[in-house]
């Protein structure tokens, strides 16, 4: 199995938020939320990587669309996540 070295990565998702959004807007790509506490990951893709990673830090969205990746972020918090640039 091919491992995919992200091209840049935020080691703490509440920490670098503002960057993450200057980093990444207009730029479409494919990116990875990593759990530093269990090691499970979620891969997805945006046109505008900054307005899609965005939806994620609003607690609005996580509650109303459940999905796994939206659980454990309200669960261990965004300072427990890596997001990896996998691709623009």
């Amino acid at each position: 199995m091919n491992k995919i070295t992200p091209i840049k990565i935020y080691n703490n998702a509440f920490i670098n938020k503002s960057i993450i959004f200057l980093d990444n807007k207009n730029k479409s790509g494919i990116y990875k939320w990593i759990n530093n506490i269990n090691s499970k990951t979620y891969v997805g893709s945006g046109l505008n990587l900054s307005k899609r990673v965005e939806d994620y830090y609003k607690k609005s969205e996580l509650t109303r669309n459940p999905r796994p990746i939206h659980a454990a972020l309200l669960k261990y918090g965004h300072e427990n996540f890596r997001l990896g640039i996998l691709e623009y």
